[in-house]
C-alpha cells in the first residue's frame, strides 16, 4: 500500500483518507477492507498513474484499483477543502496521513460522538434510495452507532443495489466487529426479504427450544456470528449460510432438518454466484456448509468417509464453524474439543505408514 500512496505523490495527486478509512483511525480499530481516498485530481490523471484502474460505476466510488493485495477506492473532489458527499456526516471526516491529523471542515465532531447516525445535506439528489440504508448497515456493524431502519428512506418495492454493491456490502458487514447489527437493520427494513430471499427464508423457520435459545433459524445464524474469534470473511460467509437449507429440508419428527447441509450447500453456491463472488470463495463456502455437521460425528464415522474431509486445508475453518455454531446453542464445548483431539490424532497418524496401511485394509473390507 505504501507504494500506491507514493505513486500518488510522484504524480502530484493530492489525497486524504476519507470515509471508513478515516473513521477506523478515529475510533482506533484495525483497518480491514478497501482504503478510501479523496483525491484532488481528474480520473484521467488517475488513469495515467494506475494502469489497472477500474470504474465500478457505484455510489461513493469514482474509481478503484487493486494494489499490494488491497483495493484502493477513489473519490474525486474539486478541492480537498470540501469533503466528499456522503449519506451520513460521519463519513465526511478526512485524515491526513502525512501530518497524522484529522481534518474536520464541517464541525462533525458532535456527530462522531453521538450514539445515533445523522444524515447529511451533501447527498446528491440522484443518489439511489438504498444508499443510506446500506451505508447505515455498514456503520452500525463497524462502529457504535444505532439508527431507525424506517427513517432511512428505503421501502419494499424500491430499487435494489446492483450485485457488485451487494457483494461489497456483505464483505464489509462480515468483516466488521458486529455484523449481526447491520444484518438486523437490513432485515428490519425489509431489505433482506427483497434482496437476499435465501437468508430471509430462515426468519420463518422456528427451532426447538431444547437445543436452541433462539426463536428461529435466522436469529440462531446471527448469534453464531457473535462467537467468532476474529472477523474472518470466509468463515463469516459460511456461518451466515450454514443453515440456509433448513427452510427447504423435508425431515422427519426425529430428524427435522435432515439433509439441510447438502441442500444449503447448493443454495449457498447459487446465492454467492449471483452476487459475483470469486469461484474460490464459492467453492470454499460450499465445502464448509456441506460438511458443517461432520465435526460432531467424527467419532462415529468410518475413516474412508472422514479422511478426505480431514485432509482438506479448510478443515480448521470447519472446526471454527462448529465451535461458533455449538456456542450459540445449549451445547457445552466438549464436542468441539473432542473433534479437535480427533483431528490432531489424525494429523499425527497420517505420517505413520503402519497406521495408514491398517486404515487402507479396513476401508477395503468395508467396501466389499
Amino acid at each position: 500500500m505504501t507504494n500506491a500512496l507514493e505513486k500518488l505523490k510522484e504524480e502530484k495527486i493530492p489525497f486524504l483518507l476519507c470515509g471508513y478509512s478515516s473513521l477506523d483511525r478515529y475510533f482506533r480499530i484495525p483497518e480491514t477492507g478497501p482504503l478510501y481516498l479523496a483525491i484532488d485530481s481528474s480520473l484521467v490523471s488517475l488513469a495515467k498513474a494506475f494502469d489497472e484502474l477500474q470504474f465500478p460505476g457505484l455510489p461513493l466510488e469514482d474509481a478503484s484499483v487493486q494494489a499490494e493485495g488491497r483495493r484502493l477506492v477513489f473519490r474525486c473532489v474539486d478541492s480537498l477543502s470540501v469533503p466528499p458527499s456522503a449519506p451520513f456526516t460521519v463519513l465526511r471526516l478526512l485524515y491526513d496521513p502525512g501530518r497524522n491529523a484529522f481534518i474536520d471542515r464541517i464541525d462533525l465532531y458532535p456527530d462522531l460522538r453521538a450514539g445515533t447516525l445523522e444524515g447529511s445535506t451533501a447527498v446528491p439528489s440522484e443518489a439511489p434510495r438504498w444508499l443510506a440504508l446500506c451505508e447505515a448497515a455498514r456503520l452500525v456493524s463497524r462502529y457504535h452507532y444505532t439508527t431507525d431502519p424506517l427513517a432511512l428512506g428505503w421501502g419494499k418495492g424500491d430499487e435494489l443495489p446492483p450485485p457488485a454493491y451487494q457483494r461489497d456490502l456483505l464483505i464489509a458487514l462480515l468483516g466488521s466487529r458486529n455484523p449481526h447489527k447491520g444484518l438486523e437493520l437490513l432485515e428490519a427494513a425489509g431489505f433482506v426479504a427483497e434482496a437476499w430471499p435465501e437468508l430471509y427464508d430462515m426468519t420463518r423457520v422456528p427451532q426447538g427450544k431444547d437445543f436452541h435459545p433462539d426463536g428461529n433459524v435466522w436469529e440462531h445464524t446471527l448469534a453464531t456470528l457473535t462467537y467468532r474469534k476474529r472477523p474472518d470473511v470466509l468463515l463469516s460467509l459460511a456461518l451466515m449460510l450454514h443453515d440456509c437449507g433448513k427452510p427447504h429440508a423435508e425431515g422427519s419428527r426425529e430428524k427435522r432438518f435432515d439433509g439441510h447441509a447438502e441442500i444449503g450447500a447448493h443454495i449457498a453456491t447459487r446465492f454467492l454466484r449471483r452476487l459475483g463472488f470469486p469461484q474460490e470463495t464459492i467453492s470454499s463456502v460450499e465445502f464448509l456448509v456441506r460438511f458443517h455437521m461432520m465435526p460432531p460425528a467424527l467419532k462415529s464415522l468410518p475413516s474412508f468417509r472422514t479422511d478426505p474431509i480431514l485432509a482438506s486445508p479448510l478443515f480448521p475453518q470447519l472446526l471454527e464453524l462448529y465451535r461458533a455454531d455449538a456456542a450459540s446453542c445449549y451445547a457445552d464445548e466438549e464436542g468441539y474439543y473432542e473433534a479437535c483431539r480427533i483431528y490432531k490424532a489424525w494429523q499425527r497418524d497420517r505420517g505413520n505408514p503402519f497406521i495408514v496401511e491398517k486404515q487402507r485394509r479396513q476401508r477395503a473390507r468395508m467396501r466389499r
